[in-house]
């Protein structure tokens, strides 16, 4: 590292395997204290977070679909976030979300939340597989 400036690259960092999916958290790689940086390629049937419904009380959060396409359930509604599309969540329970991949090809995303310290706590509040699979039902 030079002291003011880093170049890296996604093949010179190493995922985090206690995290769903690949995921490289490149925030603390880069020492990076004011947001948490991280992208993600999630295959099918994976869940970005650690497979629950849920919100961070005190952190927003961005996420960019780089490729590939991720279905997105919040309290209103749920969709299909695809390539170049943005989705915001602000803190808080109206911010209740998640996202997962129930398509056949992978789906990479960038995440970024803010501020850092604002991770935790986070309430989660269903399974991500009982929102799914109620969310599958309404669709039947």
């Amino acid at each position: 590292m030079v002291d003011d400036w880093e170049h890296t690259s996604l093949n010179d960092l190493e995922t985090n395997p206690e995290k769903p999916g690949r995921r490289w958290e490149v925030s603390p790689a880069l020492g990076i204290d004011e947001f948490n940086f991280n992208v993600a390629v999630l295959e099918r049937e994976e869940s970005l977070s650690q497979n629950h419904f849920h919100y961070h009380e005190n952190q927003k959060e961005l996420f960019y679909v780089v490729s590939g396409a991720c279905r997105v359930e919040t309290r209103e509604e749920g969709f299909t976030a695809t390539e170049d599309e943005f989705i915001v969540f602000r803190d808080g329970p109206a911010g209740a979300h998640l996202v997962y991949n129930p398509f056949d090809e992978p789906c990479k995303l960038v995440a970024i939340g803010w501020p850092q310290d604002g991770r935790y706590p986070v309430r989660q509040l269903e399974t991500a597989a009982d929102v799914i699979d109620a969310t599958e039902a309404e669709r039947d």
